[in-house]
C-alpha cells in the first residue's frame, strides 16, 4: 500500500473521531493519525489502532472517556473506555 492510499484511508477513518474538547481528545486524533499509518503497513485493523490509542491515553488519564463512532469502530463497549 502506498502513501497516497494510506492517507485516503486514514482521512476517511478520522471522520469517525469527532473534534472534541480538551487535550486528551486531541491526542486521540493525533495518535490515531500517526499510529494508523504504521498499523496499516502491518495489516492491523482500525479497531486495533483505536484500542492502542485509548490505552495509551488512559495511561495518562485513567478516567478519560474516548469519544468516537461506535458503529464504525467495532470495539466491545466498555463504559470506562468509550462513550458515544
Amino acid at each position: 500500500m502506498n502513501q497516497e492510499e494510506m492517507t485516503a484511508i486514514v482521512k476517511e477513518e478520522l471522520r469517525h473521531i469527532p473534534d472534541g474538547y480538551g487535550p486528551r481528545h486531541g491526542w486521540l486524533r493525533t495518535y490515531y493519525n500517526r499510529w494508523r499509518r504504521q498499523d496499516l503497513s502491518k495489516g492491523k485493523t482500525k479497531e486495533d489502532t483505536m484500542t492502542r490509542c485509548i490505552e495509551a491515553i488512559r495511561q495518562e488519564d485513567p478516567h478519560w472517556l474516548a469519544e468516537y463512532d461506535i458503529t464504525f469502530f467495532k470495539i466491545p463497549y466498555n463504559s470506562k473506555t468509550n462513550k458515544s
